[in-house]
């Protein structure tokens, strides 16, 4: 049986520490991360900073590469969450050493879209992840089954600043 999150939880520095450290240090952008379960929708909010691109001359704004590198470690935190705490209906099933073997090679981002409505400051700006549905299929009966992930983000400075997407994941393997 899943185990069921409070509404809110503490964030978990020492977790997102360890989620963090397969990114660059000067690409670690997730400075806080609160998970919590609402209706059964995993969710999480958080607090990013982006002091210095790490690709591009300073822009002045948050622009769509930042973006995905934010919500990729948003991703990874939720994942890491519900694995650790044993809320399914896939992660209940992984151990954390399942997920640190898996999040790279197997976590595929297969569709990714934003929308940009106000420039974001990206030196300090406030995200939120939700992990919408959660699906498991074979593609043969002999294959190792994949999940299937559908997830929205949004991401707003004090400004007013703000942008919104949805993204399709899928992991392979086993």
């Amino acid at each position: 049986m899943s185990a069921v999150l409070p509404p809110v939880l503490d964030s978990d520095r020492e977790l997102l520490a360890r989620v963090l450290d397969c990114y660059k240090p000067h690409c670690r952008y997730l400075a806080s991360f609160a998970v919590s379960q609402e209706e059964g929708v995993l969710r999480g909010a958080g607090v990013l900073e982006i002091p210095e691109s790490c690709y591009i001359d300073d822009t002045g704004h948050l622009n769509s590469v930042e973006v995905n590198i934010c919500y990729n470690q948003m991703l990874y935190q939720v994942i890491a969450t519900a694995v650790r705490d044993g809320i399914g209906p896939v992660f209940d099933t992984w151990t954390m050493a399942d997920f640190w073997r898996r999040r790279l090679p197997d976590v595929l981002i297969t569709r990714f879209s934003s929308v940009f409505r106000r420039p974001i400051d990206p030196r300090s700006f406030h995200g939120e992840f939700a992990l919408d549905s959660v699906r498991q299929r074979r593609l043969r009966p002999d294959a190792d089954p994949l999940v299937s992930l559908e997830t929205s983000f949004r991401c707003w400075d004090e400004a007013g600043g703000a942008c919104s997407g949805t993204a399709q994941v899928t992991i392979v393997g086993s």
